[in-house]
């Protein structure tokens, strides 16, 4: 099927552009390109329909509408995601932060007195890491294995005057000291699982979203080896997938940790689990 698209032989009015565009991939995306990537706030679009795009604007915005027909997510295509009241910066090498993954900000906030020290394993764009850092008192650190995704983390952190200390690392593998509270979304999809080939996740890094054969071999060794950085009584908060909630908690036990608790998310989907390390 042939799809609209603004002509891209001549100027253009904001208004028709934005028309087509809405006809393909709907308002609330039209809108998001617009604002983005013309720097058009959402009343200029409805007030200054008749103002005159350039040819290369109207290019700008074409090829914009087409790469989201293609499937690619707006987050990238714009480059920014919206994770609580942070604008951050996304690109292919960092997963695209997630709503639900504000519950883990939630929980960690709720568990960690001012001051304290908290390791987000995982941090990708640095969304946990710069949102704890911005909304509380907290000496933060943000590992990653990836330079790429600490690169967007560094640009993020700038952007915010956040203060998060960044390490390159497996894991734990070159994490020195002890944490009050250790946070962590890390890869938890099965290798297999289907909806790697749908939607956006067509588009995010593998490494960022698959946990091995069964999705839990990532949580699994940040939970056995997360006891031997926490400070006594220090608290281990991880995000896991819709279904891994039974074998997640028996980890959490088995390894030794008391008081576990989960949350669900806003689908009513089991999506975090938090568990104590012994000593306190």
């Amino acid at each position: 099927m042939k799809t609209q698209s603004c002509n891209t032989t001549t100027e253009q009015e904001l208004g028709q552009c934005f028309d087509r565009a809405k006809a393909q991939i709907g308002v609330d995306e039209a809108m998001l390109l617009v604002t983005r990537l013309l720097g058009v706030s959402f009343t200029e679009l409805y007030t200054e329909r008749g103002r005159v795009l350039s040819l290369p604007v109207v290019e700008t915005l074409n090829r914009a509408v087409q790469r989201r027909l293609c499937g690619e997510p707006i987050a990238y295509i714009t480059g920014y995601k919206m994770f609580r009241t942070l604008d951050l910066q996304v690109s292919p090498d960092v997963l695209i932060p997630r709503f639900e993954t504000e519950l883990l900000v939630d929980v960690v906030l709720d568990l960690t007195a001012d001051r304290g020290r908290v390791l987000d394993l995982g941090t990708g764009s640095g969304a946990i890491a710069i949102a704890l850092s911005k909304f509380r008192e907290l000496q933060v650190v943000a590992v990653d294995n990836d330079e790429r995704a600490l690169q967007v983390c560094a640009e993020n952190c700038k952007e915010h005057e956040a203060t998060v200390e960044m390490v390159r690392s497996n894991w734990f593998e070159n994490v020195r000291g002890r944490f009050d509270t250790i946070v962590s979304n890390p890869p938890y999809v099965a290798a297999d699982d289907p909806h790697l080939d749908e939607g956006d996740l067509r588009f995010e890094p593998p490494s960022a979203l698959v946990g091995g054969l069964s999705g839990l071999e990532h949580l699994e060794e940040i939970i056995h080896s997360a006891m031997n950085f926490l400070n006594p009584g220090g608290w281990l908060v991880i995000e896991h997938g819709y279904d891994q909630q039974t074998s997640v908690k028996k980890m959490f036990a088995d390894r030794g940790y008391s008081n576990i608790q989960q949350r669900r998310d806003y689908t009513d989907t089991p999506r975090v689990m938090w568990g104590r390390a012994h000593g306190r």
